[in-house]
């Protein structure tokens, strides 16, 4: 798999996730789902207080999605 193609696997993984936390928690925004990998944990320590969540429970979330 080239470069690109990963980058537009991780895009379109993220967008389903993204499509699967919207539905799960209504209150997110899409700014507070604005992903960068380089930024990845800036939006979970965001996510975290939002959700009333662990970092431990948010990050269990996020790998089952």
């Amino acid at each position: 798999m080239t470069t690109t193609n990963a980058s537009n696997s991780v895009q379109a993984k993220w967008q389903s996730q993204k499509a699967k936390l919207k539905f799960t928690f209504p209150k997110l925004t899409d700014e507070d789902l604005n992903f960068d990998e380089t930024q990845k944990a800036e939006m979970l320590k965001h996510l975290e207080p939002k959700l009333a969540m662990t970092p431990a429970e948010l990050t269990a979330i996020m790998e089952t999605l």
